[in-house]
């Protein structure tokens, strides 16, 4: 009993940590991103944002949040235990699913630097803009081809949490399949892009972590109230 309330304890503790990290990645997603404008335009737009955007914020959001996100690793602890009575193998994939998501979130974060500071010298003047037009299309094609890869791991741990919640014995009640990661950032997707300018230029860069620190709560309150 020692041990379960122990491990209970660190499970609280560590993934409040990890919480915490996808905080400061947010506060990462605001320097790097964010400026006066609509959360529709943002997604329009795209990274293009970022020409004219002070070098220092974009070194500064760069490397606080490649140092805050493999912390986040830490945030899904609840859901490994939540879902580890469920068997030995699919628990893991779930969240071994959503680690890789988050760690090639690192790579995904540090291209940043090169993308901002990429449109930064598309725009000027004395630049060509086909050659600086190729060197974006390239970054852009590394930028997307991550997010891709992002987005596939994670809807295919979400697919098997969903069948875990509902199929298998886990701390979880079957309800909370509908809080899979994909469906929270769907749903984050599709409320963000409500917000107008400007206020929506600021929330929307940070809309997939914003959906990660959802997740990441609930499954949290789930896990302290069921164990």
């Amino acid at each position: 009993m020692e041990n379960k309330n122990l491990q209970v304890k660190l499970v609280i503790i560590l993934s409040a940590l990890g919480m915490l990290s996808v905080l400061i990645t947010i506060i990462s997603d605001f320097l790097l991103l964010g400026k006066p404008d609509s959360a529709v335009n943002f997604f329009i737009i795209g990274t293009e944002t970022m020409w004219d955007i002070d070098p220092w914020r974009i070194t500064l959001g760069t490397f606080i949040g490649v140092f805050a996100l493999p912390f986040q690793l830490l945030g899904l602890l609840p859901l490994y235990f939540a879902l580890k009575p469920a068997g030995r193998i699919l628990p893991i994939i779930t969240v071994i699913g959503n680690a890789h998501a988050l760690l090639i979130g690192v790579a995904f974060h540090m291209s940043y630097a090169y993308i901002g500071r990429g449109w930064a010298l598309y725009h000027q003047n004395d630049i060509s803009k086909e050659i600086s037009s190729k060197m974006m299309d390239s970054f852009s094609f590394y930028w997307l081809t991550l997010l891709v890869i992002m987005s596939l791991e994670i809807l295919l741990s979400s697919l098997v949490y969903i069948i875990l919640v509902i199929k298998r014995k886990t701390l979880f009640p079957k309800w909370m399949a509908i809080f899979s990661q994909i469906v929270i950032i769907l749903i984050t997707f599709t409320v963000l892009l409500a917000f107008p300018y400007p206020i929506g230029g600021y929330i929307a860069p940070a809309s997939i972590n914003v959906a990660t620190l959802i997740f990441f709560m609930i499954t949290r309150v789930r896990y302290i109230k069921c164990s």
